[in-house]
């Protein structure tokens, strides 16, 4: 299990609300408390609780209303505890497979981006490219690089892989801090992500394949030197 300050905080909420419904203080229609209020009552960030409300709700197990906040779904309580038991393993998978997993996320994403981006997403890209490199030099580097990644996704216009990347992103990112993972000099990352950002705009998904691959190969490489 990742021993970093985001995957326990994040944990912690997971295993709170896991536990208000297996005690039977939540049910399903439930609403959970605020972000705030639960951030204060547990002592962790609120962008830990928000980012524990997102993945049970990629999961289905909360529903988040506009008007209403955020509400148990209509499972059985039996049903939620073990969804929820299943999100929090996900804090124990090793870096190589969410490493592995995220390639295959990657590339899919890059070509699909190349294929179906609009101008829209290519602005937003471009804006998220300059965000990275205006924070590359900064403890900032490695959450501004996910982000740009994560654009792509998005342009992608495939919504259940840019969550599935969204849900392994906070995971992912521990083991980066962790290892300090992430040592190539910032001049090659911005020329790779310049290379990735033509490619899109070209609409060749071939070679915007070929770059990711080229651009993720260190980070698979550590990967495995970790495993073994």
């Amino acid at each position: 299990m990742a021993n970093s300050t985001h995957s326990s905080q994040v944990q912690t909420v997971l295993t709170y609300i896991r536990n208000q419904i297996d005690s039977g203080r939540l049910h399903p229609g439930d609403r959970l408390p605020a972000e705030r209020r639960l951030a204060e009552q547990l002592g962790v960030g609120r962008a830990y609780v928000r980012t524990a409300f997102q993945k049970l709700e990629f999961y289905g197990i909360v529903k988040t209303y506009p008007q209403s906040g955020t509400v148990i779904a209509e499972h059985t309580a039996q049903v939620l505890e073990g969804l929820i038991s299943d999100v929090l393993q996900i804090d124990g998978f090793d870096f190589y497979s969410l490493v592995h997993v995220r390639v295959l996320l990657e590339v899919e994403a890059v070509r699909l981006c190349a294929l179906n981006r609009t101008e829209e997403d290519l602005a937003y890209i471009m804006e998220s490219l300059d965000d990275f490199e205006r924070y590359a030099e900064t403890d900032r580097r490695i959450e501004k690089d996910f982000a740009f990644h994560n654009a792509i996704a998005r342009g992608g216009h495939n919504p259940v892989i840019a969550s599935l990347l969204l849900v392994i992103t906070p995971d992912v990112l521990d083991y980066y801090l962790k290892y300090k993972a992430c040592n190539t000099p910032v001049d090659v990352v911005c020329t790779e992500h310049r290379k990735m950002l033509e490619h899109i705009v070209s609409r060749d998904a071939d070679a915007a394949e070929a770059e990711i691959r080229r651009h993720l190969a260190g980070i698979i490489e550590f990967a495995g030197q970790k495993k073994s």
